[in-house]
């Protein structure tokens, strides 16, 4: 038998909720009496222009208008109250976020902005915006959403508004005062469900076939077209999706466990970490500059509990986690305070640039001289990462630095941060990576067959596949005029015999890219003169036939 009440209880619960709507014209409204009213007093401040004050004394039964004892009641009918249009105010607004009036005329919101029923507020990818409304209740317009003011109304100076929005789609959180007064309604409508509520947070997702309700605090009533309702507690959630049987509620997640997480950050991109939710398939992380979130600066879903946040600048923030189940509901919010705290800021780095290539294994790091820095700290990092660096060391009041010593060919990192004055240290900025692939320098050039009569082929020592050299030849060691000029793709040369004289070679080393490595210094080579070797032979012949 109690769980017959029980479920009674919960059943009628769910039907005041919803049929608030149509059960309000046959209510009333009790006004309490305050030392010197009188009934004409209350008429002018709450009644429509068009109810004397004599059908409200006439409704109540008062004998004598001018005797109305302090603290009684007027039941005063909803019907006679005076109606009209209420606003929503723009508390703040971030991003791209526009607004379409009831007669269609379009405008970018901005914070203090006021609008009336049949707005549509329309949020970009990146945007994010909250409204008051004439109750003090709050909604949070979270990214690519549609929201229309379906109703704003209040009801002359009772306190009570009537407050209907719908969510075509997208995202919305509510934050709803306690509703006094018989007519006092919030309500959300999606394409597939309605959602009302009487004083609570909650969460209302718009996606396309479904909608999405989570209650963080207070009852929501959930109904939806040809399915059986269901009055949501603080901690349920429910899926709407049309064609089901009934709305089934849902243990929300627990919130994570934020406690590992330092309120202090000097990076500028921020790494978050914390235990897994159990029954967690992805996470929302939520960053603000509000302690109420009216606005929302970082809003990402990330599917481990951790996440990189992008870069946000010096200051102070609020975090929000929460875990998402199976369904797509999302569960509890943890919330954690962090601050920013950026300086001295780092320098801008130059070289090696991401994605560079070095040519030598004598590298050296440049960056932009930080206003507030006396000294720099850098690192270097191979596949271990930084924490353990290849290189690493403190330079004073410099823009450059050449590593103490040559690194091997490979892949790399660096990052720098600044240091000031009272040897506080600021931030690494963004690590940059880069490859060390040095060209092999063409020292040496076999120049054995230089004196063959009939060619000559030079040879040197070949460098990495894909690489081309070029090749040159002088008379003069300035080669202000080459005799030879070439374009290889081996390490080798041949040319025809050459000219007797002096002779000067080189070769550098093209890499796949394109890039030149330099030229070293260039090589003499001595070539005989055949013709004078000849006319000695000759010369010695007739010597020795004159003897």
């Amino acid at each position: 038998m109690p769980a017959v009440k029980g479920k009674a209880w919960w059943r009628w619960g769910l039907v005041l909720l919803l049929a608030v709507s149509s059960t309000v014209q046959a209510q009333d409204w009790a006004y309490r009496i305050r030392p010197g009213d009188t009934l004409w007093d209350v008429a002018g401040a709450h009644l429509k222009p068009s109810i004397p004050w004599q059908r409200l004394q006439d409704h109540n039964r008062i004998a004598n208008p001018y005797q109305l004892p302090p603290g009684s009641t007027l039941q005063i009918p909803l019907a006679w109250l005076d109606r009209q249009p209420a606003r929503a105010k723009v508390v703040a607004v971030r991003g791209n976020a526009t607004s379409r009036s009831a007669a269609g005329r379009d405008a970018p919101v901005t914070a203090g902005m006021s609008l009336g029923s049949g707005a549509v507020l329309k949020t970009s990818p990146d945007a994010s915006l909250s409204l008051e409304f004439a109750d003090g209740s709050r909604l949070l317009l979270l990214v690519d959403s549609d929201l229309l003011l379906d109703r704003l109304t209040r009801f002359g100076r009772t306190g009570m508004a009537d407050t209907r929005l719908r969510l075509q789609r997208g995202r919305i959180g509510n934050e709803v005062r306690r509703l006094r007064g018989p007519a006092a309604n919030f309500v959300v409508d999606t394409p597939s469900a309605s959602s009302a509520v009487r004083g609570t947070q909650f969460r209302v997702e718009a996606r396309q076939g479904s909608t999405h309700t989570e209650v963080l605090e207070g009852r929501v009533a959930v109904n939806a077209r040809n399915q059986r309702g269901t009055l949501l507690r603080h901690g349920f959630g429910a899926v709407v999706v049309p064609g089901q049987a009934a709305i089934a509620p849902v243990a929300l997640l627990p919130a994570p466990d934020l406690s590992r997480i330092a309120p202090l950050t000097q990076s500028v991109r921020p790494e978050l970490a914390w235990p897994e939710v159990a029954g967690a398939h992805r996470y929302r992380v939520q960053v603000s500059d509000h302690q109420r979130f009216d606005s929302v600066r970082v809003d990402m879903e990330v599917e481990a509990p951790r996440a990189r946040l992008p870069a946000l600048d010096a200051g102070a923030y609020v975090i929000r986690v929460r875990a998402i189940d199976k369904d797509g509901l999302e569960g509890r919010d943890a919330v954690t305070a962090l601050r920013v705290d950026d300086q001295p800021a780092p320098p801008y780095s130059i070289a090696p640039a991401a994605g560079g290539v070095v040519r030598t294994p004598e590298v050296v790091l440049r960056w932009a001289q930080a206003p507030a820095a006396v000294a720099y700290d850098y690192e270097v990092a191979g596949a271990a990462g930084f924490a353990q660096p290849v290189a690493h060391g403190r330079v004073d009041d410099t823009a450059s630095v050449r590593l103490p010593e040559p690194l091997p060919p490979g892949d790399y990192a660096w990052r720098i941060r600044s240091v000031d004055a009272s040897d506080k240290t600021g931030p690494f900025g963004d690590s940059l990576a880069f490859t060390v692939r040095p060209l092999a320098e063409v020292t040496t050039i076999d120049t054995a067959a230089a004196t063959d009569t009939h060619g000559v082929t030079f040879r040197w020592q070949a460098g990495q596949p894909g690489q081309r050299y070029r090749f040159q030849m002088s008379r003069t060691p300035d080669f202000r005029k080459t005799d030879v000029d070439m374009l290889v793709d081996q390490a080798e040369v041949t040319l025809p015999r050459l000219r007797s004289g002096t002779w000067y070679l080189r070769a550098q080393t093209i890499d796949v890219d394109g890039f030149e490595g330099p030229f070293p210094a260039p090589q003499q080579v001595e070539v005989p003169c055949r013709w004078c070797r000849i006319g000695a032979g000759a010369g010695a012949l007739l010597i020795l036939l004159a003897l």
